[in-house]
């Protein structure tokens, strides 16, 4: 893979991770001040939950005009995971599979993320070079980062606009449908504290002109004010300017992803145990 196309994958995961976490029949109306105060009730019971887990796919379909490889991919992520907030816990276990991409065969990558102790732990499984586990030292800094519910809590703080749908079940659980638009400031930020992306000017950056398409619902529980499930659709453009490449790579690029996510468990015990093998990780030096 081209170091072109690795940046652009890596601006891809952190332009859809702050939508992955954010997370049912009958008509009833709400007014706004009503439909305010669920989302802002909503950021504070999930932030005081003290456990919960969470299961997430994501297909995408990329589509790159002009340059040396030009052509379409489909690529899905499928990810569950855990998290322990009172003990700073963490585990996802992540597979990302290349399902259609022209003159290749199809390619399945796996990632596990385990924050146990002092240590941020991951696991790579990737084709031919085979598994390697690395590790770093744990700080607040990092621990906020992997915690991708507690940075949409606060996205959610800085919505422009809510809209309620309708009602709906989640499994036994009656939630308010909502549908936001983002604030393309609160987005920036977040990007910018994406690991291995710091670099890149997020504030000079047109979030808003890359997004073409964007519809974000959450389902929020009535009786608890939870998180239960979200679907985000997104249609992104890029052109080689906003990821620091060339005409010579490419003339634009499209990115067509949905994202599926169900939260569960709250305040449910976890068990969150490292596997024996991440021992042996290497520690990544020089962080922070």
């Amino acid at each position: 893979m081209s170091t072109v196309m690795k940046k652009i994958l890596m601006v891809l995961v952190a332009l859809t991770l702050p939508f992955a976490l954010i997370g049912c029949a009958g008509k009833e109306e709400l007014t706004q001040k009503e439909i305010d105060q669920i989302v802002d009730k909503a950021a504070i019971a999930t932030a005081e939950a003290n456990t919960y887990k969470f299961d997430m796919y994501m297909p995408m379909t990329i589509e790159v005009i002009g340059g040396p490889q030009p052509g379409e991919m489909t690529m899905a992520v499928d990810a569950t995971g855990a998290i322990d907030n009172v003990n700073k816990e963490m585990q996802m276990i992540m597979d990302m599979m290349t399902i259609d991409v022209p003159g290749h065969t199809e390619q399945e990558m796996a990632m596990e993320i385990y924050i146990v102790g002092e240590w941020m732990y991951v696991k790579m499984d990737i084709p031919v070079v085979g598994e390697q586990w690395v590790k770093v030292r744990l700080t607040e800094e990092i621990w906020e980062e992997q915690n991708q519910v507690e940075q949409q809590i606060e996205f959610l703080k800085t919505v422009t606009q809510v809209s309620f749908l309708h009602s709906k079940n989640v499994g036994s659980t009656e939630c308010y449908v909502m549908e936001i638009v983002p604030s393309m400031e609160a987005l920036g930020k977040l990007l910018s504290q994406t690991p291995g992306i710091e670099d890149m000017d997020w504030e000079e950056l047109d979030l808003a002109a890359l997004f073409k398409e964007m519809s974000i619902k959450e389902w929020i529980a009535k009786d608890s004010y939870l998180l239960m499930k979200s679907q985000v659709y997104m249609l992104i453009e890029m052109s080689p300017e906003d990821v620091g490449a060339s005409e010579e790579d490419f003339e634009k690029m499209t990115m067509d992803i949905n994202i599926e996510m169900r939260l569960y468990g709250y305040n449910e015990a976890v068990s969150i145990e490292l596997p024996e093998e991440a021992a042996t990780a290497q520690e990544i030096p020089g962080q922070k």
